[in-house]
């Protein structure tokens, strides 16, 4: 996967992203580095997603989100992602609402039918 490509997609859109953890297990998260939208919900967030990506660059591979379920930043690696599908720019509380309820059924799917964990070495 692309670094710059995913960062600046991430920039505008949001997206359902599985990765797998450092400690093997598999994460299923609903993350955007558009701040217009993370304030949608959580008022303004820039100083925090700004803390994470002083630690996550391309150097590193880590990605800077602001995950929309648990409503905090956080990173991923791009060299141990799954999968990340977007789901486009969301600019109204409408959608977001529809995009959440779509992202926790299909968490609850995938969770139901795919391993909780990977060994990043088969990976």
């Amino acid at each position: 996967m692309d670094y710059a490509e995913i960062f600046r997609n991430l920039t505008y859109q949001t997206a359902i992203i599985i990765f797998i953890k450092k400690n093997g297990e598999i994460r299923v998260m609903l993350g955007t580095r558009n701040l217009k939208t993370v304030e949608l919900e959580y008022g303004f967030k820039g100083m925090e997603l700004g803390g994470h990506d002083k630690r996550c660059n391309i150097n590193n591979g880590n990605v800077a989100v602001y995950d929309m379920i648990v409503g905090e930043a956080r990173s991923f690696s791009i060299n141990r992602l799954v999968s990340i599908q977007y789901v486009g720019e969301i600019t109204d509380r409408d959608t977001l609402n529809r995009v959440v309820e779509e992202y926790i059924k299909f968490k609850d799917e995938y969770e139901a039918t795919k391993p909780k964990t990977l060994d990043i070495d088969t990976f």
